[in-house]
């Protein structure tokens, strides 16, 4: 009787889950026929484990248009039509230097609209790559990634204002050995400006800055050594705390020329207006034993000075 149960839930999960590889391969037959198409690859999957997926990945001619873009997620809405409802989706469209990945069915009004503002963008800054990921499958914003432009953050920052205003959005830049942004839009130019008088972008010790509703939440810091360690590292804790208001965490490391010593870290964080550590984590309940004495003291400075703990 188990046997058969079993044997009974093993057909009745396979009801309902068709075989549809001829139809995608039909599909990517069908997109890769379409004015300024170069090429296409696709990937179909059906299984329990895996779950289902239906991708293209669409190469476009650099001449490609506007409406051959929207063309194309058009053509795969139409094409796909109800076959595919219960499918992660995903279609990205390849320009050179623009990507655009749309998670879900197209929504095709949107497509419309974003193409020009990014190929602007992409302009204005002179982009190396510039990824627009918008996300039609859940709740998540759409997000926004620049690399290797002209100017500073700031710069960059203020572009995509321009050109994208107080949509709501992810966005992502930074350039070959500087620091990389992750800022969440809309960003107030007040916000920005504060920031912008008190900071420098072009500090070298920093590595990564995330900004959430107009505040500064994190900030993590390189150094090469520990010489003048707590000097630079006050520097610009201070810049970034006379740019933003309370509470923020921050974080850093150091080269160790000589590889990792004992398998202790070379660095800390500190919660900065705040008591919020990660009292589970050993770095908190054994500091001693997973961080590197000249790190550890340096962290005890920084938290003497900027966190709220007793």
């Amino acid at each position: 009787m188990i046997a058969l149960a079993a044997l009974t839930i093993g057909l009745s999960g396979c009801i309902g889950r068709p075989d549809l590889s001829d139809r995608a391969a039909e599909i990517e037959g069908a997109l890769s026929a379409l004015p300024g198409v170069e090429s296409v690859s696709g990937e179909y999957q059906n299984s329990f484990e895996i779950g289902r997926r239906l991708v293209y990945r669409v190469d476009m001619a650099p001449e490609a248009t506007d409406d051959d873009l929207v063309n194309v997620a058009e053509n795969l809405n139409s094409e796909a039509g109800d076959d595919f409802v219960d499918y992660g989706r995903e279609l990205t469209l390849r320009l050179p230097h623009i990507s655009v990945a749309i998670n879900g069915k197209p929504d095709l009004d949107e497509l419309r609209q974003q193409l020009p503002r990014l190929r602007s963008l992409a302009s204005t800054l002179n982009a190396k790559t510039l990824s627009w990921e918008a996300n039609n499958d859940n709740d998540l914003d759409d997000s926004l990634s620049i690399w290797d432009t002209d100017g500073n953050a700031f710069t960059v920052l203020s572009a995509v204002r321009d050109v994208f205003g107080s949509q709501e959005m992810r966005v992502s830049f930074g350039n070959s050995g500087t620091a990389e942004w992750k800022v969440a839009f809309p960003y107030s130019l007040q916000a920005q400006d504060t920031l912008a008088t008190a900071f420098h972008p072009g500090t070298r010790e920093l590595d990564r800055i995330e900004i959430h509703d107009d505040q500064v939440t994190f900030a993590s810091a390189h150094i090469t050594d520990e010489v003048n360690a707590t000097t630079k590292l006050t520097t610009l804790i201070d810049q970034i705390n006379d740019g933003t208001s309370e509470p923020w965490n921050f974080t850093w490391w150091a080269d160790q020329p000589e590889g990792r010593q004992h398998n202790k870290t070379a660095g800390g964080t500190v919660s900065v207006g705040a008591c919020t550590y990660n009292t589970n984590g050993n770095g908190e309940r054994e500091p001693a034993d997973y961080r590197a004495s000249a790190a550890l003291k340096i962290q005890d400075t920084l938290r003497a000075k900027y966190d709220t703990c007793p």
